[in-house]
């Protein structure tokens, strides 16, 4: 392992408090983790989170409470299932530097820009969909797929093309209403998972990236990693 890995999985250790950040697995007992950064099924490879955790804003994280009283309405048994929130600010550099220069980098926030990546800010997270039983339902391409057929902007070329199913669109189209219709985040062009909770300028006008670690939030009380 790198230093610069091994640095950043003991934040963890770090005791500072967050109080900016709230854990999404306290909110809705039916909420489900399959965060892939804190293992090393993920595009990079590594694994970059000391712990499997979903944190985010109090203003996102109500968000994502709407979304999913949204389900409960239109598709009751649905359920939502997170695979990254919260992403401090040094691990996003770590990405980076992994993919720059590379055809991946336009899926990689630069966080030398100005705004950065929002999942740096708390206000951003990666989702999908699971059933009553748990089981993740077919999106048309794992989470973190790097291509154009994950990208929303492409999915009637796909459709027409029958690359994706009409149940696959039709269960992106579910997770899109719930989360911009029900929760009132934004999606993005690139990824069909990706939702802010806000517009980029707005987020960073607003707010500053975090670094602190997951351990400054307390867990959910029966929480498990």
């Amino acid at each position: 392992m790198s230093p610069t890995l091994l640095s950043l999985l003991l934040l963890g250790a770090n005791p500072q408090v967050a109080p900016e950040l709230v854990d999404v697995a306290a909110l809705d007992s039916r909420f489900l983790l399959d965060i892939r950064y804190a293992t090393t099924d993920n595009f990079f490879g590594q694994k970059v989170y000391p712990e499997a955790r979903c944190l985010l804003r109090p203003f996102a994280a109500d968000k994502v409470l709407k979304a999913q009283a949204w389900l409960d309405k239109n598709h009751p048994g649905l359920r939502l299932l997170f695979k990254d929130c919260y992403r401090p600010d040094p691990i996003q550099h770590v990405l980076w530097d992994a993919v720059k220069g590379t055809k991946k980098a336009r899926y990689v926030a630069n966080p030398h820009t100005r705004t950065g990546s929002i999942h740096s800010y708390g206000a951003a997270v990666d989702l999908t969909l699971a059933d009553a039983d748990g089981k993740e339902m077919d999106m048309g391409t794992p989470y973190d797929h790097l291509g154009r057929l994950a990208e929303p902007r492409h999915e009637e070329e796909y459709l027409r093309s029958k690359k994706l199913s009409k149940k696959q669109v039709r269960q992106r189209r579910i997770l899109r209403a719930a989360m911009v219709k029900g929760g009132g985040f934004r999606i993005i062009r690139n990824e069909w998972w990706h939702f802010n909770a806000d517009s980029s300028k707005v987020i960073r006008n607003k707010y500053k990236r975090l670094s602190v670690p997951f351990s400054a939030v307390p867990r959910a009380s029966g929480a498990a990693d």
